[in-house]
């Protein structure tokens, strides 16, 4: 009886030990191309992956989380623990850095996965596994289109999951996103928009079709002030009702 105890004990203590893991903390130094620290926020979750037949299928272990970097750069990421379902139903989470914003640099692009940093040449360069050199896009208006954009998406994330008590950082995101959208438009309003490079690999058919499409876009809204307005007036002036509720 004592060693049926025992096993199944053991077995017990082998099932959590499978079903807990632990992700270490990340720290990673922000400046910009001529190496001055920048002040800058992180969207970050832990994510693993579910056995599935066909492929992979991924599982947020943590939600979508806002952390601001101190004055000298430096963002820190809280070490986690975390309860799954035993490997290989699913496996241990890993840090996923989903985006890197630097408000100073008007830059939202940098998704870095921690081990296994990537680059971006001419927008944020991985100089080292902790240290990122983000370049400022203002004077490229189609970065800083995909900046908006991409804070747009990961706000939008971040709000269904944050608790409204702790909301104070993406208070602030939204506040920027804002900022980003007067700032654009003071600076790119009545600049034209450029043709966008073709896709490759297409019929003398699908090239027509794609440059009629392009041409009538063009043709509505020829100035990228025009463009930005149809793409975000809307979401910044929805924006205030987001704050209104994140707030109570």
């Amino acid at each position: 009886m004592r060693r049926r105890r025992l096993i199944a004990l053991v077995l017990l203590v082998l099932l959590v030990a499978a079903s807990v893991s632990y992700t270490s903390g990340y720290t990673l130094d922000i400046v910009d191309s001529i190496g001055r620290p920048q002040t800058g926020y992180a969207l970050y979750n832990h994510q693993g992956y579910s056995l599935n037949p066909v492929h992979p299928v991924s599982y947020n272990a943590t939600p979508l989380t806002v952390v601001r970097s101190d004055d000298n750069g430096r963002l820190t990421i809280p070490a986690a623990l975390h309860a799954h379902w035993p490997f290989p139903l699913q496996t241990p989470p890993k840090l996923r850095i989903q985006m890197i914003y630097v408000p100073r640099l008007h830059n939202a692009w940098a998704r870095i996965v921690q081990r296994s940093p990537e680059s971006e040449a001419g927008i944020w360069q991985m100089t080292t596994p902790s240290r990122a050199m983000v370049f400022d896009v203002s004077d490229r208006p189609e970065q800083w289109q995909s900046t908006l954009s991409n804070l747009s998406f990961f706000m939008s994330s971040a709000v269904r999951d944050v608790d409204h008590s702790r909301a104070g950082l993406l208070l602030q995101l939204i506040g920027h996103f804002r900022a980003e959208y007067n700032d654009f438009l003071v600076r790119h309003n009545d600049s034209p928009r450029p043709l966008p490079p073709m896709p490759r690999l297409f019929t003398d058919e699908e090239r027509q079709a794609w440059k009629a499409m392009v041409d009538a876009d063009l043709s509505k809204r020829p100035t990228w002030g025009m463009e930005i307005r149809r793409l975000y007036e809307g979401e910044v002036s929805n924006l205030v009702d987001v704050e209104a509720d994140l707030k109570r």
